[in-house]
């Protein structure tokens, strides 16, 4: 192709190849990264090629950022792998609460604990009303969930429809945990509905590769050191079993004014007043083959006393008013419990430990 030889078509063509070079190298700059250091213009209408050498600058520039990115990438995992051993969830248990000053406390320390679920063991008013346990539990009431207590027997419907219940009965998942909320106040032998649900929640739930614990809450006790209040033999001998073939990991009960916690035991065909002791160790278990009782009846209402503790139980403490503070660390294991006094020191009495192999 021939050009022209005049000063002014020579002109024209310098002021077009170099107005092109800039426009193309700020537009094109991320396009031509694989070019060794070089960007190349093409001007079709020319047929011509012209190289310019990148800018040392530029490339440093260029290769601090992508430092300064792997950096950054760094430090997130760093982050990530610092955060695995906290808790990624809390929930808290407790029963029989009343509605005095020892229940206000029981709030507090509740708040205090932050926990994302409270699981409200029943016997929640003893004045024969529920408008004064629903004013004193409005700062958590979003977070409970309910079972039925003696002290209910009246107030059923009132709390069904605060709670949007239609069973006394019923189950949900949080994170990587099932629940399921049995009633002892309502038909529960083996013939009844809430028997076949149970077994079809559990049945269900215990083959779920998302959930790795199950624990179960109802109100009366089933297993206890307790003399002023009897054990409910004929729950425990139908529910207790379905918890072994299922491998519930914790049941938490009330009606029994005191803190106790058992060892993980299993039913016992032969005498049911003497469950077997699957592992005997004080507060940490290693892959536990029966469920863990819990009574946690220090709501509010008055305290009871223990008998000297049965060959079952790990621990038992009387006249402290708290709660059960449960944790679950890495969204899997192990699972964590805490009695923690009512009061501004937040005292802990009772702790163990749940480890399971994933």
């Amino acid at each position: 192709m021939k050009f022209c030889k005049c000063n002014s078509v020579h002109i024209l063509i310098i002021h077009i190849l170099f107005s092109t070079i800039l426009l193309n190298t700020y537009f094109s700059e991320e396009e031509d990264n694989n070019n060794n250091g070089y960007n190349h213009i093409s001007l079709n209408f020319l047929q011509y090629s012209y190289a310019i050498e990148t800018d040392d600058k530029d490339n440093n520039v260029k290769k601090q950022d992508e430092k300064n990115n792997e950096d950054s990438k760094e430090t997130d995992d760093e982050s990530y792998n610092n955060n695995k051993g906290t808790s990624i969830f809390n929930f808290v248990a407790v029963g029989d609460w009343d509605c005095n000053s020892e229940t206000e406390d029981t709030v507090d320390n509740i708040i205090e604990q932050d926990p994302e679920l409270v699981l409200a063991l029943g016997d929640l008013s003893y004045n024969g009303k529920a408008k004064c346990w629903l004013e004193l539990i409005e700062p958590i009431a979003d977070k409970i969930k309910i079972v039925f207590g003696n002290h209910e027997e009246d107030l059923i419907d009132d709390y069904k429809d605060f709670f949007g219940l239609k069973e006394q009965y019923y189950s949900f998942n949080q994170k990587n945990i099932h629940f399921l909320v049995l009633s002892t106040e309502t038909d529960y032998d083996d013939d009844s509905e809430q028997y076949q649900f149970a077994i079809r929640d559990l049945e269900k739930y215990s083959k779920d590769p998302f959930i790795d614990w199950i624990v179960v809450f109802y109100h009366y006790h089933i297993y206890g050191s307790g003399s002023s209040l009897p054990e409910d033999k004929d729950f425990r001998e139908t529910y207790h079993p379905l918890f072994d073939k299922y491998k519930v990991d914790l049941a938490l009960q009330g009606h029994l004014h005191v803190y106790e916690r058992t060892y993980p035991i299993t039913f016992n065909d032969d005498d049911e007043d003497e469950p077997i002791v699957q592992d005997n160790t004080q507060n940490i278990y290693k892959n536990p083959k029966g469920t863990i009782f819990l009574t946690v009846g220090t709501g509010g209402a008055d305290d009871m006393q223990l008998s000297s503790l049965k060959d079952f139980s790990a621990e038992g403490i009387a006249g402290e008013f708290g709660i059960v503070n449960i944790e679950i660390e890495n969204d899997q294991t192990p699972l964590s419990g805490k009695f923690i006094k009512n009061g501004k020191k937040q005292e802990i009495l009772d702790e163990f430990k749940i480890i399971k192999d994933k």
